[in-house]
């Protein structure tokens, strides 16, 4: 069995067990660190981002390896949308989350290892990924062998109904109408269903109904209530993302406020686009893993997470 042997330095992360394969699809793989010391531990799951379409399990925060030792991290790679028009949605990522999740548990006992719950962290679509499964489908599932005691978004949607937010989106083009068509583009793949936005104000064109209820569908931000058991959650955001609106954060925020949900909201400033939050931005084929440099919002992340690592 191999470990994880070094977290502070150059090295390159080593895998216990690496592209362990939860289905039948090449995208559907994982890697796995167990911890060094311990017989039972918390597992982070990595959902990396990429709008969905792109992006793999390597490109993964390497400080999340900090905590190997005494816990277990998993970065995962999951099936993405319209790659050779395999009409993959929001539905079937969600499943592989869930599949990823009874696997970890299986694989975990089987090396004499006892999973307490599982903290999922994600970046841009991941977050969204991550959000979703755990203020919608873990609920709704009811499996007694998986417990989400953590959620923590780094610049990842949570609000498809967010107008003003998503319209003002310049990386999507400069105008609102090619705005409108990328986002129109991203909901269609998500939901399975078409959608058409063409104006600004989306409230007054003909399909606003249908859509809202499309997205709703994938929109985090519409399960927390009061009467559902939402986890903690941490938002990290850039004041300045122009890929995912900042919006969408400080109204998820304000929703778990008013729900009484332990939650946190880091916002990261900085002059430019700022949605890989001061990260490197490698390559979506790349095999590093994303290193940052004189980031405060990291160490109060790390603060908030040993929270529910001990």
């Amino acid at each position: 069995m191999v470990f994880a042997i070094c977290v502070g330095c150059a090295k390159p992360v080593q895998w216990t067990f690496e592209n362990i394969y939860y289905g039948a699809n090449e995208e559907q793989t994982f890697n796995i660190i167990l911890p060094q010391k311990e017989n039972n531990g918390h597992v982070i799951v990595y959902l990396h981002g990429g709008f969905y379409y792109t992006g793999n399990k390597l490109w993964h925060p390497l400080f999340l390896t900090e905590f190997t030792e005494n816990n277990i991290f998993v970065t995962m790679d999951y099936r993405l949308i319209n790659q050779n028009d395999n009409n993959i949605n929001m539905s079937d990522i969600i499943s592989d989350v869930d599949n990823v999740l009874m696997k970890i548990i299986d694989i975990s006992n089987e090396n004499g290892i006892t999973v307490k719950d599982f903290i999922l962290v994600g970046h841009s679509a991941g977050a969204h990924i991550g959000l979703l499964y755990g203020y919608k489908y873990f609920q709704e599932n009811d499996n007694r062998r998986i417990k989400i005691s953590a959620c923590v978004s780094l610049a990842g949607p949570s609000d498809y109904t967010d107008d003003f937010g998503w319209s003002s989106m310049a990386y999507y083009g400069g105008t609102v109408e090619k705005r409108l068509s990328a986002l129109s583009w991203i909901g269609s793949g998500l939901t399975g269903r078409e959608i058409k936005l063409i104006q600004y104000d989306w409230a007054n064109q003909d399909n606003w109904f249908e859509y809202i209820d499309y997205v709703n569908e994938i929109s985090p931000i519409n399960y927390a209530y009061k009467n559902k058991q939402i986890p903690p959650t941490l938002l990290v955001h850039g004041l300045n993302d122009t890929i995912v609106p900042y919006s969408n954060s400080i109204k998820l925020n304000n929703v778990l406020n008013s729900i009484s949900v332990p939650h946190k909201l880091i916002t990261v400033t900085g002059s430019g686009d700022n949605h890989m939050l001061g990260g490197k931005s490698n390559r979506t084929d790349s095999i590093k893993p994303i290193r940052y440099k004189n980031q405060l919002w990291i160490d109060e992340l790390k603060e908030w997470m040993k929270e529910y690592l001990e």
